[in-house]
């Protein structure tokens, strides 16, 4: 279809501002190839509002499309960025489509969505016999009617092209979006009743030979520049050019001033975008992704995590940050939020190969965690169906009536970026790592019905490791009916006892699958943490919590008894003592940590994977130097003490191990003497 919008035609076009007229006017087989203008309309200012930016982020609006995907029941949902230039953008899947009917009520009610509702039922958004599930048998994701229209966080201008499958037409609308504006005296399309403009929509009906064809296609030609921007990482870019600039004139001071540093993996850099989107572009830099190209769709993902886990050898807290462009955060991020499965394993399909304790969560309010067997063979959602009294069955992850859903970018499958692979903490840590599992369904009847927010009904996993990698992953994630609007919330719910040790090292998802959605603010990344239901699940989660720590309190305690025998005839000197009496003061029953001096860094990286914090001699001219073996074992002594309580106070967390050693070897210097060698 033409764009009538730029070719001038638009003023000589019918319009239609009615929803049934425009449904009954795109129903007219006589209609077919014609186009009729209407126009987009919001019923309150904060709808309006959504055209100029609720979403933070791209992967936001992009989030928002592959939800409007599941809730139609598709089954593949296929994303064409453009990377690295982002010039356009194209979103396709094999759903249910959309009728005229559909999309007449989707342009003319923003913000009054019909999934929920019996009038859903009628429009076949919604399951016949259920208005909170799809036809298919999925819970709908949408609620409010506006995640269309988070595409225009991306561009002002788009095409929708969609089919039902058995229709003999198709539906094409050019989409023209208008800036909201705060002055009422430039709100010249402003209805009386308080309603307003919020675009134009140029709708044709077309003829389709291949009834079995349906789904829908969004194609975004005019990405908006700060977009393409941030998707390809350009402020980084140029501060890093600017950067190595400076070096190239000899200007050190302007060049150490720029603190950034290039990501470890990214999608290329084009400094110079052409004006034209198909002329060919030089990459300043060539694209550097984790994968090799032979790899399947399938394994990309895989490999995303394991380039950020590998960044351990370089980092004690490895981030997204450092590691990954804009562009593989994105990635990393939608994965994250909607509702895919997980790189290797659901939480609740672990066996014992996994190396994992299984804990089953009390919901009562001084209540214990009780361990299960995870016997060889059986899966957590197995073991506590036979363990737990009462044969509880855990129904996350499941097969979906509707079907399989995949969702793939630029040829990498989404899949939640989450393991559940052991990483000892340090050598005289656990053995393995914690599972905690759990549902919750409080009864609420006794409250009053305006107070309680409807049923609420969850289950949740608290997983305890040695190390949380990234760091982005430390924290608890919600999930509501499949899907998470926000990330990891590193506060557990703004959780209030000092666990800073233990809190960095739970990863924990709560699957809500009944309520809370009503909390969700409207960009849904955020929650009104007023509403009762978020009080509720933030009260099972402190609990859990504590469970947790009890429990690994419990266990150290007794591993800490049965070492301590072993070691009873080990002298300690009072350096040694000291700083593990510092230790012990900061981190409570935390085991104090082994520091090893390796003689060279992959030594020293071999150890820190075996789970010591290490240093390399050779890296460190302060523990190299040539004194006698008297002095030596001094140093050492003193450096292991250093290392002990700069950790317990957190001092060498979010520093690479060159830091960590140059951060040491600073505070040695300061009290052995600067020119000690």
């Amino acid at each position: 279809m033409a764009d009538p919008s730029r070719s001038g035609e638009a003023d000589s076009l019918p319009i239609i501002d009615g929803r049934r007229e425009l449904a009954e006017w795109l129903s007219n087989e006589s209609h077919e190839g014609k186009i009729v203008r209407t126009r987009l309309r919001a019923s309150e200012r904060v709808i309006a509002r959504v055209t100029d930016g609720i979403y933070r982020q791209p992967a936001s609006a992009l989030r928002e499309l592959i939800s409007n995907a599941w809730d139609a029941d598709a089954n593949l949902v296929t994303i064409l960025t453009d990377a690295p230039r982002f010039s356009r953008i194209y979103v396709r899947d094999d759903g249910a489509g959309m009728s005229y009917e559909t999309l007449s009520r989707l342009l003319h009610e923003i913000g009054g969505s019909a999934k929920r509702r019996e009038e859903g039922q009628a429009l076949g958004v919604t399951a016949p016999n259920n208005p909170d599930q799809t036809p298919g048998g999925r819970p709908l994701i949408g609620k409010i009617g506006i995640g269309l229209f988070s595409v225009s966080q991306l561009s002002r201008s788009f095409r929708i092209v969609t089919k039902v499958r058995g229709e003999s037409y198709r539906l094409v609308a050019e989409v023209r979006l208008r800036a909201y504006s705060e002055d009422e005296a430039e709100d010249d399309e402003r209805d009386s009743d308080d309603q307003f403009i919020s675009g134009d929509v140029f709708i044709t009906r077309e003829s389709s030979s291949d009834l079995s064809a349906h789904g829908t296609d969004i194609i975004l030609d005019d990405v908006k520049p700060r977009v393409r921007d941030l998707l390809r990482s350009a402020d980084r870019w140029r501060e890093i050019d600017e950067r190595e600039r400076a070096i190239a004139r000899g200007d050190m001071e302007s060049a150490q001033s720029i603190r950034v540093q290039e990501p470890q993996y990214h999608a290329g850099w084009i400094e110079n975008l052409a004006s034209n989107a198909d002329k060919q572009v030089i990459l300043t830099r060539p694209a550097k992704f984790p994968w090799d190209p032979s790899d399947p769709p399938s394994a990309r993902m895989g490999r995303l995590m394991d380039a950020v886990e590998r960044e351990f050898t370089r980092l004690e807290r490895p981030d997204l940050a450092s590691t990954l462009d804009t562009y593989l955060e994105t990635l990393w991020t939608l994965g994250l939020s909607v509702p895919v499965g997980y790189v290797d394993t659901h939480p609740f399909d672990l066996t014992a190969a996994s190396n994992v304790r299984l804990f089953w969560l009390s919901n009562e309010p001084r209540g214990q965690a009780q361990e299960l067997a995870l016997a060889a063979g059986k899966t957590v959602r197995q073991t506590v169906k036979e363990q737990v009294a009462g044969g509880p069955e855990l129904k996350e992850g499941l097969p979906s009536a509707a079907g399989s859903f995949k969702v793939e970018i630029d040829g990498v499958e989404l899949r939640k970026p989450i393991r559940f692979k052991f990483i000892k903490p340090e050598r005289s840590g656990l053995e393995s790592s914690m599972l905690f599992v759990g549902r919750y369904a409080p009864r609420l009847g006794k409250v009053d019905a305006s107070q309680r927010g409807g049923s609420l009904a969850l289950e949740a996993y608290l997983f305890w490791n040695g190390r949380i990698i990234p760091k982005e992953n430390n924290g608890v994630l919600v999930r509501i009916r499949g899907a998470s609007g926000a990330l990891f919330d590193p506060t557990f719910f703004k959780y209030q006892v000092s666990e800073q040790t233990r809190l960095r090292q739970i990863e924990s998802e709560i699957f809500i699958q009944r309520g809370l959605d009503a909390a969700l603010n409207i960009d849904r990344e955020s929650f009104n943490f007023s509403h009762p239901h978020v009080q509720l699940v933030g009260a099972w989660l402190h609990r859990a919590i504590r469970q947790l720590t009890n429990k690994h309190k419990e266990i150290s305690q007794r591993q800490r008894i049965e070492r301590q025998a072993e070691n009873a005839a080990s002298a300690q000197d009072a350096r040694s003592t000291y700083a593990e009496e510092v230790w012990r003061k900061r981190q409570g029953g935390e085991t104090v940590p082994d520091v090893i001096i390796a003689p060279d860094r992959e030594q020293a990286q071999a150890a820190r994977e075996r789970g010591y914090i290490a240093l390399s001699r050779a890296d460190m001219p302060i523990l190299t130097s040539p004194v006698g073996e008297a002095v030596r074992r001094d140093h050492d002594s003193y450096a292991q003490a250093v290392v002990r309580v700069l950790a317990a106070y957190g001092a060498l967390a979010d520093r690479t191990y060159d830091e960590q050693q140059e951060f040491v070897e600073a505070i040695m210097r300061v009290f052995l003497g600067v020119n000690n060698q």
